[in-house]
């Protein structure tokens, strides 16, 4: 299924326009996507906040190694 989109043009600071570049390249995700992700993501009706998917996996390491069990610490049965 294809999503229509609409284009438009936003000016950024050259900081913050960077800061994006950067981003983009070090996740390899568009700097559209990134812009789009954090838009939707402030557009979320107020309620539970989404959780840190990697919290699940809080106290995975322990004395300095990673747990046998971090397969389902991060990813479940």
């Amino acid at each position: 299924m294809s999503m229509s989109m609409k284009r438009t043009t936003v000016f950024l600071p050259d900081a913050l326009h960077e800061n994006l570049r950067q981003e983009a390249f070090r996740t390899r995700v568009s700097m559209a996507e990134i812009i789009r992700l954090r838009l939707e993501a402030g557009t979320r009706p107020p309620g539970k906040p989404r959780r840190d998917p990697l919290a699940r996996a809080e106290g995975a390491v322990r004395h300095g190694r990673l747990s046998q069990n971090i397969d389902e610490a991060l990813y479940g049965d």
